[in-house]
């Protein structure tokens, strides 16, 4: 097990929407308490979901109350863990329903929840099985003053290290508002001001460690011009948001510019990014040639776009083997965009074998890992299963589903029902995906 420090390490070692619901709980502390509330509700809600699988039973209630009921009168749960759960949520009702309370009654609710959160995750780290000694850790500075404390320190300094955690911070910032505007929209204005913010830290940081601004090396074209090595990961840090349209700061052609600079000086982190920035401006012989690098980091991006390369017939031959390879890897690694990619080969057969329960399959994955595209996708064929859809989802939710790598596309006979299940999952196909 990793070395755990702090309260937020020890909650990532639960399930994943855990680790991100405590951390953007922290996070915006004292910028949103009723934010930071709802979040820890979320965390109460999953760990519920956890305790339900561990002890496969079945909630007969929606209701968070009830269902904790529930837990405890199947003994999940005893005495002190039910009032904490109680308490936790009666703290965070507050975050979930409008009510007229100040930003300091709110505050004094988020840190109270926070400490009985922690209270629960202990329990639930021996109740569940994680481990049998719960680790040490300590808490950190709850989000606002760590912001304070950046800001102040830039301000007083010339150094760029401190410019670049100050634009890290509050890229997270906006992440986190990004995912509280899925639920209300007005989240997604303070999340453009994070990114803006982010991106003018970045691009004084860059400048405090070359001598030169970001303007500089475009208008440069990266000719005879220095760029400090310590500056690299600035650079890319900030062609990223621009990339991803977190800022509107840049065109493509310079971004181009930027992330050909640090692919240049040997940055391998951008071989993928500048690749898919040619495949948009159709200079597909680069896109080929960056993409496929032998050099190019093997992420969650390069995967779902040699997924998108392979498949589309523009860079290269279609090669339906590799395309269905590179968006299985981007799979395993959690991408909901080639979960998508995959449910719709598989539910058009055109460069695989057309297989509908696979395709249902991933496409169920997708949505139920937040792709919107997925849901609009599913034709008439897969909404007469309407009625069992919110069941299903709630499954794969709730459960520890993960996605193996099949079969590539090549076309075989279907499997008997006695066979091995070609996901390797070394269960029968009939236990398996022939359920």
């Amino acid at each position: 097990m990793s070395t755990i420090n702090n309260d937020q390490q020890f909650a990532a070692l639960f399930k994943e929407s855990i680790a991100s619901d405590y951390k953007n709980a922290l996070l915006l502390m004292n910028v949103n308490p009723d934010v930071s509330l709802f979040k820890f509700r979320k965390v109460l809600e999953t760990l519920c979901l956890l305790y339900e699988q561990r002890h496969s039973y079945k909630f007969t209630s929606k209701n968070l109350c009830e269902q904790i009921n529930e837990l405890a009168n199947i003994n999940a749960i005893h005495g002190a863990d039910r009032e904490l759960f109680h308490n936790v949520r009666e703290l965070t009702n507050d975050g979930v329903h409008d009510k007229a309370l100040s930003n300091q009654e709110l505050l004094d609710k988020a840190l109270a929840s926070r400490t009985k959160v922690l209270n629960l995750l202990e329990s639930a780290y021996l109740s569940l099985g994680l481990g049998e000694r719960i680790p040490k850790y300590e808490l950190i500075n709850e989000g606002g003053q760590e912001h304070k404390d950046l800001w102040f320190n830039s301000l007083n300094s010339c150094d760029h290290k401190k410019y670049l955690s100050l634009g890290i911070f509050y890229e997270k910032m906006g992440e986190a508002f990004e995912s509280q505007a899925l639920e209300d929209k007005s989240f997604t204005v303070r999340a453009q001001a994070m990114h803006s913010f982010a991106a003018e830290s970045y691009k004084s940081a860059f400048q405090l460690c070359s001598k030169k601004t970001v303007t500089d090396v475009i208008n440069s074209g990266d000719k005879q011009i220095t760029i400090a090595q310590a500056s690299h990961q600035i650079l890319f840090k900030y062609a990223l948001l621009c990339f991803n349209n977190k800022v509107d700061n840049l065109h493509i052609t310079e971004i181009t510019i930027l992330l050909n600079a640090l692919a240049k000086r040997g940055f391998y982190a951008a071989y993928a990014y500048l690749g898919w920035c040619h495949y948009l401006t159709e200079d597909y012989k680069k896109a080929h040639k960056y993409l496929t690098h032998k050099k190019a980091e093997n992420t969650v991006f390069l995967f779902q776009k040699l997924g998108v390369l392979y498949s589309s017939g523009k860079a290269c031959p279609i090669n339906s083997n590799k395309a269905v390879e590179s968006f299985q890897e981007a799979v395993l690694l959690g991408c909901n965009q080639s979960m998508f990619e995959l449910g719709k080969l598989y539910h058009r057969g055109e460069l695989v074998n057309k297989d509908d329960e696979l395709a249902q399959n991933y496409l169920y994955h997708a949505i139920a890992n937040g792709n919107l595209d997925a849901a609009s996708f599913l034709d008439e064929k897969y909404l007469k299963l309407r009625k069992l859809f919110s069941g299903l989802l709630d499954q794969i939710k709730s459960d520890k589903v993960k996605i193996g790598a099949q079969k590539s596309c090549a076309k075989t006979a279907k499997l008997g029902r006695n066979e091995p299940c070609f996901c390797h999952s070394n269960l029968k196909y009939k236990n398996c995906c022939g359920k």
